[in-house]
């Protein structure tokens, strides 16, 4: 049985999502949340905050694979760096689980979700909601990391080859 666990790496919000592969085609969403750090801590604070977090759901869940949106270069050079920082401490504890990881281009995960890949927030929302047949879904940071984990499922063909069952 293959559990993913998706990140959608942020230095305010972190979002992830975890997957078990049933059955042929069959995607279960187990949980899923965000990771909130508040503003006024330092950087290295938050930085702590989201690797402990990120820690605990990986304990709790045990996943046997990973998947991370990659970075976007964002107008505010400033913006791109502290996302950068949130993301290393994904990668960083995902590797110290020993847990294999892909990276995916937010534009790919929205084509392999919705078909479109430039799909709104609204759009991911639905779509996640309908492949996991869950309306547990209700923030997008959340909805983004489980769209990455099923982006990674479609990817490596799990749900196409019955690898799940």
């Amino acid at each position: 049985m293959i559990k993913i666990i998706g990140l959608d790496p942020g230095m305010s919000k972190t979002g992830w999502a975890i997957i078990r592969l049933e059955e042929k085609n069959n995607i279960k969403f187990l949980g899923g949340g965000t990771i909130s750090t508040d503003g006024k801590l330092g950087v290295g604070e938050r930085l702590h905050i989201i690797f402990e977090q990120l820690k605990k759901v990986i304990f709790l869940y045990s996943p046997n694979e990973a998947a991370v949106e990659k970075i976007f270069i964002n107008k505010n050079p400033k913006s791109s760096l502290t996302l950068g920082y949130a993301r290393a401490i994904a990668i960083l504890i995902l590797r110290m689980t020993d847990l294999p990881m892909n990276e995916y281009d937010a534009n790919y995960i929205k084509k392999s979700i919705t078909g479109n890949g430039h799909a709104d927030k609204g759009q991911i929302i639905f779509m996640v909601k309908q492949i996991v047949k869950s309306s547990n879904i209700k923030c997008h940071h959340t909805a983004d990391a489980l769209a990455t984990a099923i982006c990674h499922a479609y990817t490596k063909n799990f749900c196409f080859m019955g690898i799940g069952s």
